[in-house]
Parts: structure tokens; C-alpha cells; sequence
């Protein structure tokens, strides 16, 4: 018999979303699911609407309002599965998703999985995705991906993953989530299965997290991206990318025009961090022409970085 899997889906009101996130993962052609619906305290017709359907696979637990992190850590202390998936409620997943990934772990012999995700704006879009190549990455090439932003290969959701890997680990509480766990997942098994073809959309829209973030969020990300940064040093002393995501990160920053996000970087001697970690050889490895003129003239000045960038935002803004 298939093992079974636990979906999660961490809900906080999202009566407008629910409905296409359900239904894509109800009609899943691989039938041993129980579905979690971890209701985060919401406050619109999310519940009702949950409770609008009747397949006995779904679970509903109702929290007070703590946020993704509690949430997600509720969802895999009462998931029976084998295996955990998470999905976003704003999302939605191909029918054959959970099958496939699930297949990948068998044909592989491995403790998680993944596949491509493809990024939308309109829950119309639809994707003629014939790429069948899947191959089994070992955890430094998955960690590289995450690094260099590659197939989203640093989020929670759209993984399959053996629920023993969470034993000692949990998401902490905060704004940022995934960022403190995911490499320590990856750096608990030896390799990840990887499918080539894409299984999720990701839906971008006004009240996404990303169109939301602040001040605090900069700062919160700037402390997750280095703990992360140092945890990864110890174990892969040589990575380059480790060190190349820690630059790009800091030349983002300080792009906001926020006076209290440039302190707390001034604070922290970030361009002297940057000076002293950057390498003309980091120019020659398999990284955007874009990301290789940001990190070389941010080296030369990064005043003359912010100011080149400032007078191109305008501009495209006067377009």
C-alpha cells in the first residue's frame, strides 16, 4: 500500500484563495492523503468555507491567530502521514503533483523531493510543461540552489518530505520562516530528488507576504539570511555561493531608501563585510551578467551603486 501523506495548508482569512487551493489538492490522482487544514485564527469565511466540504480525508483544526510558523509546527505535530507537503492557501497544485513527487522519492531512494514551481498572476494561467528529466541532486548542489535563488529550492511548500526530518527541528516564530530551516533540512540527508517539470503555481497578489514587507521584515531577513550564512560556513567552508548570496543580500538592503534599515547595516559594518568577502573570482561563476555589474560596482563604490540604481527605478518609473 502507498504510504500516506499529510497536506498541510496554513490558512489565515483566505476566503478568496481556499476554494482553488482545496479543490487542486482534493482531486490529487494519489488517493492516501489526509489533508490539514490549520485555521491560524481567521476572521472572514475561510472556516465556513472549509467546512462546505465534505471528503473525509480533511482535518480542520482552529488556533488563535500566532502566525505561519506556529501554524506549520501545529500541522506536523498532528500529521499522521509518512510524508508532509505544504501549501500555501493562495496556491494551487497540479493533479498529479503528489503523485509524482512521491514517485521521485521511490525511484530515488530519498527523504525528500521537489520539482519546479512557475510563478503566475492570474489563476488562469496554464502551463503545456512536457520536460520529463528528473535526476537526484546531493544536499551542497540543493543548498547551492537555495543560495542563488534557483527553483525556489529554499521554500517549505512544494516539497515532499519525510515527516522523521522535522524530529528536532521546528520553524521558528517570527516573520521569517523558511529561511532558518530548510538548509538544515537539506543538510540532514545526503541527497534530494529533483523533477524537472513544473507542479506548482504560485500566485502573486496584493495581499502576498512579499508585497508586505517593512522595516522589521528587512532586518528580520538580513538576521535569518546570516545566521544562515554562518551555520552553512562550518559545514561547507569552500561554498562560494554561500558567500555570494550573503553579498547580493546586503547590496539589496541598501537600495531601500530607509534610513533606519541603512543604520542598522552601518551598525553591523556590512561594507566592510563585503569588502573583506569579496573575490574578483566570484565574477566567473555561473551567476546572472546582472548580479556580476551589481556585485562588482557595489565593490568599486557602493555610493555610486545606489545612485546609478535610484536614477534607473526613476526612469522606469517615468515609462
Amino acid at each position: 500500500m502507498n504510504d500516506l501523506i499529510s497536506i498541510i495548508i496554513n490558512v489565515y482569512n483566505g476566503e478568496k484563495y481556499i476554494n482553488k487551493c482545496l479543490d487542486s489538492v482534493i482531486n490529487q490522482t494519489y488517493k492516501n492523503i489526509e489533508i490539514l487544514i490549520i485555521n491560524d485564527g481567521s476572521t472572514d469565511n475561510t472556516l465556513k468555507i472549509c467546512k462546505s466540504y465534505k471528503d473525509k480525508r480533511i482535518r480542520i483544526i482552529t488556533t488563535p491567530n500566532e502566525g505561519l510558523s506556529i501554524s506549520r509546527n501545529t500541522g506536523i505535530s498532528i500529521a499522521k502521514g509518512k510524508f508532509i507537503y505544504f501549501i500555501d492557501v493562495d496556491d494551487y497544485i497540479e493533479k498529479d503533483t503528489i503523485e509524482y513527487l512521491y514517485n521521485l522519492i521511490n525511484k530515488y531512494n530519498t527523504r525528500i523531493s521537489m520539482c519546479r514551481n512557475k510563478k503566475i498572476y492570474s489563476y488562469n494561467t496554464r502551463i503545456n510543461d512536457l520536460n520529463n528529466k528528473d535526476y537526484l541532486l546531493s544536499s551542497e548542489d540543493v543548498l547551492k540552489r537555495v543560495l542563488l535563488s534557483i527553483n525556489y529550492a529554499g521554500t517549505a511548500w512544494n516539497k515532499l518530505i519525510d515527516k522523521e526530518s522535522f524530529n528536532d527541528l521546528k520553524f521558528p516564530n517570527g516573520k521569517i520562516n523558511d529561511v532558518y530551516v530548510m538548509y538544515k533540512l537539506y543538510f540532514k540527508v545526503d541527497n534530494i530528488a529533483y523533477g524537472n517539470q513544473i507542479k506548482y503555481y504560485y500566485y502573486m497578489h496584493e495581499d502576498s507576504i512579499v508585497n508586505k514587507r517593512t522595516t522589521d521584515y528587512a532586518i528580520s531577513m538580513y538576521k535569518a539570511f546570516d545566521k544562515r550564512y554562518k551555520d552553512i560556513k562550518k559545514k561547507y567552508p569552500d561554498l562560494i555561493e554561500n558567500n555570494i548570496c550573503i553579498l547580493l543580500f546586503i547590496i539589496d538592503l541598501y537600495i531601500h531608501d530607509n534610513k533606519e534599515i541603512h543604520d542598522y547595516l552601518n551598525k553591523e559594518e556590512c561594507i566592510t563585510k563585503y569588502n573583506n568577502m569579496f573575490k574578483l573570482n566570484y565574477l566567473f561563476i555561473n551567476i546572472s551578467i546582472k548580479n556580476k555589474i551589481k556585485l562588482l560596482l557595489f565593490r568599486i563604490s557602493p555610493k555610486l551603486y545606489i545612485e546609478v540604481v535610484s536614477r534607473y527605478l526613476k526612469l522606469k518609473k517615468l515609462r
